[in-house]
């Protein structure tokens, strides 16, 4: 899967011994998936359905909550689509770059709040709250952008949109930045694992908040981040952390998102269902534009070993197909394999081209067709 951009809180990577499992260069992307899943099959969780067949949907492992990423910021971004359409918000109000950029956490974020901004000229003061949402939140997955959002929605009846949207076992959203400070903050350094057993996302918020209201912190916390060599703990308390302190959600939840978008009634009004298309789809790509006649889609990822993407894809001639996969505690190397390589990405095309079939045979133990 090739898109601009498309990260979410990279996290430095330790050093930590070879993968046991060291994959063959010459392993397909989804070849170095299977081979992951055989070795840690209950840290795999897969959903997939084709929307003009329900009951050729397959699934796996689908009601176990994996950590989220910036998959989260899906549900961040149909609540404001539900505002705007509601009329309480809106896609071209102005926000500041100056109040934006002060969400952004250096070297949380690969980069990705800065390759946002380079799409606007310098100089530029203010750019629309439509931008902040879909270009930089969703696109680029700039976790500055995604946390402004948060604070912009204020207090939210998550309850009342996950009972909308019938997601019964997921996390609400929360600050990205909240998970960097958890991982190492200027104040109390990086997490011993006891620490890190014991963190919770109220604890990030809390240094989250310290992080944009009080001047002082913020200044000593970004000197502190200079250092990207003292910023992370070791692979496995990274680990430990998210599992422990972000949010959580099934993929069965995720499935039921995506049927609320793209499937047709439902739970969401046509031109909120619009505004996330808009938000998803991918443009400008020569792979898509020869495979499908649209596709969308949100990835996320922890370097904690966390890889994480909903998608929705229509293939020529094909059937409009949605799909949900997440995989936790990946070892160092094969998740830097697997992230190099997208293989959770090509998973998702294959299950679009198959629509769904065979899936669960080869979860199993099958080979892909």
């Amino acid at each position: 899967m090739r898109r601009l951009i498309l990260v979410v809180l990279v996290l430095a990577l330790s050093a930590i011994p070879t993968y046991a499992q060291e994959a063959n260069d010459k392993d397909t992307a989804l070849d170095l998936l299977w081979n992951q899943v055989r070795l840690q099959p209950d840290d795999f969780s897969v959903a997939c359905m084709p929307l003009a067949d329900r009951a050729g949907a397959a699934h796996y492992n689908a009601d176990t909550p994996f950590p989220l990423a910036s998959v989260s910021k899906l549900i961040t971004f149909i609540e404001y689509a539900r505002r705007v359409d509601a009329g309480v918000m809106s896609l071209s109000e102005m926000v500041r770059l100056d109040e934006l950029n002060n969400y952004d956490l250096p070297r949380s974020n690969s980069d990705a709040h800065e390759q946002f901004l380079s799409l606007y000229d310098p100089g530029i003061e203010a750019i629309t709250l439509w931008d902040v949402a879909a270009i930089g939140m969703i696109q680029y997955s700039s976790n500055a952008a995604a946390d402004y959002m948060l604070d912009r929605l204020g207090p939210t009846d998550w309850d009342d949109l996950f009972q909308l949207l019938q997601v019964t076992n997921t996390g609400y959203p929360h600050s990205m930045g909240a998970v960097a400070l958890l991982m190492a903050n200027h104040e109390t350094g990086r997490p011993t694992r006891a620490a890190a057993e014991a963190s919770s996302i109220a604890q990030g918020e809390q240094l989250f908040d310290l992080y944009l209201a009080d001047a002082e912190w913020h200044r000593a916390e970004v000197a502190y981040r200079a250092d990207q060599r003292r910023l992370f703990p070791g692979w496995e308390i990274q680990a430990v952390i998210l599992d422990h302190a972000t949010a959580k959600g099934t993929a069965a939840d995720f499935l039921n998102v995506l049927a609320a978008i793209y499937d047709t009634g439902g739970p969401l009004s046509e031109r909120t269902k619009m505004l996330v298309h808009e938000a998803l789809r991918w443009r400008d790509n020569d792979y898509v534009a020869a495979m499908y006649g649209e596709y969308g889609s949100k990835l996320g990822f922890y370097s904690g070993g966390v890889l994480a993407l909903v998608a929705y894809g229509v293939p020529y001639d094909g059937t409009p197909v949605i799909s949900v996969a997440f995989l936790r505690n990946i070892p160092r190397q094969a998740y830097n394999r697997m992230l190099h390589r997208d293989s959770i990405g090509e998973l998702a095309h294959w299950m679009n081209l198959n629509a769904c079939a065979d899936l669960l045979d080869v979860v199993a133990g099958g080979q892909p067709g």
